[in-house]
């Protein structure tokens, strides 16, 4: 396997480096992901917030009786918003922030740009591509043993097979790859939940990933590249991504 065409960046707040880096990689065809924490992206309700949710402003007031949700809510839209007027040089509070038929976001009037967002707890992902599908997925780890539940119930056989060769003690987390693996490709396609996870496998090498179909054999070899990364913040983040051709 070889190494895959995606860019990690840490994003903590509106400025930074990743401001400056996101665009060049993307354009170089490139994925970026964004990650960072929601308080640093944290944004009190007021006229500021109705101006830079726009359309999704009542969504954010529909779910006052969950503070939390509210608090991810508009902080992961500040991140979309912020992070698309980097890369296309507008104003965040410009962009309009639309979801599709299977619930992906995309951005009104600027369909080149594809993201996928992910939140666990106040872990924000972020990851867009300007020349293909995208699509991402974020977990914590070792938040509990092998998971054998989870793996029987999302994984091929052949994936159980791989996950039993494994120490024990690894099982766990590698399911937990495979799982991200899974949200995220089928969020790139955009069906949602309407492919069964058991109809498609992966087969992972360090941090990236062969698609194969629930018999083992590998499917659209070269097509679609995926990543699956640990970060620092003790989370896997797995990436779905169809680069250009020669990227």
């Amino acid at each position: 396997m070889t190494a895959p065409p995606v860019a990690y960046l840490r994003a903590d707040g509106p400025g930074g480096a990743w401001t400056r880096d996101a665009g060049p990689a993307l354009r170089a065809g490139c994925a970026v992901v964004l990650y960072a924490s929601a308080g640093s992206w944290s944004v009190a309700d007021g006229p500021g917030l109705r101006v830079l949710l726009g359309r999704e402003y009542e969504r954010y007031r529909a779910a006052g009786h969950r503070p939390a949700a509210r608090y991810r809510f508009a902080a992961s839209r500040r991140l979309v918003k912020h992070a698309a007027a980097a890369v296309l040089d507008v104003p965040a509070d410009e962009l309009d922030l639309a979801r599709g038929p299977a619930g992906r976001p995309y951005l009104r009037g600027c369909d080149r740009l594809g993201l996928s967002l992910s939140h666990t707890g106040d872990l924000l992902v972020l990851a867009l591509s300007l020349y293909g599908p995208i699509g991402a997925d974020a977990e914590p780890l070792g938040r509990s043993g092998c998971r054998v539940l989870l793996a029987q119930r999302v994984c091929t056989a052949q994936e159980l097979t791989d996950l039993r060769a494994l120490p024990a003690h690894e099982r766990g987390d590698a399911v937990l790859r495979l799982w991200t693996l899974k949200e995220a490709y089928t969020k790139a396609l955009g069906v949602g939940t309407g492919l069964p996870f058991r109809t498609f496998g992966f087969r992972v090498e360090g941090t990236a990933a062969v698609l194969h179909d629930n018999t083992g054999e590998p499917v659209r070899p070269g097509e679609w590249t995926f990543t699956t990364h640990r970060l620092g913040t003790g989370h896997v983040v797995s990436t779905a991504y169809a680069p250009p051709p020669g990227a």
